[in-house]
């Protein structure tokens, strides 16, 4: 029984995940959920939070996870402060850190989303890295303000 709810469980993630955005030459996870968004770019109330969950698998044995968020408009950069409760990813993860080579895990979180401007779609990208900062996985994901 136990085994069948896991299955369905891992099967409607999949459903509901987004097509993200791969970072170039890192590694990517193996799915994002946004929930309530299953097509980009994902509509986000200002001043709200923008919530998701990052099924990955560490290339590599870590003992921490640090993330890192940022936000583009076109060509430019915004100004974006990672949030400290998901700095830490050990904190948000399924399991616990240190991590073992492949182990396959899942982050979530949400991160603020405070804008001065509406109407308009930013690349978040969120950026996971290991230690001495070695990447462990990568993604964009456009979120329309509204």
């Amino acid at each position: 029984m136990t085994i069948r709810v896991l299955f369905l469980c891992a099967f409607l993630a999949q459903a509901l995940a987004i097509n993200f955005h791969r970072c170039d030459n890192l590694p990517a996870p193996t799915s994002v959920v946004v929930p309530g968004c299953t097509v980009m770019p994902c509509e986000v109330p200002n001043l709200t939070d923008f919530s998701f969950a990052v099924h990955f698998a560490s290339p590599f044995a870590t003992g921490s996870l640090d993330v890192d968020v940022s936000a583009r408009l076109g060509d430019f950069n915004l100004p974006y402060f990672t949030p400290d409760h998901l700095r830490n990813g050990c904190n948000n993860i399924n399991a616990q850190c240190p991590l073992a080579a492949g182990q396959s895990v899942v982050l979530s979180g949400t991160a603020p989303v405070e804008a001065p401007l509406t109407r308009v779609t930013v690349t978040m990208r969120f950026e996971i890295t290991g230690d001495e900062g070695r990447p462990v996985a990568c993604f964009a994901a456009d979120v329309r303000l509204v």
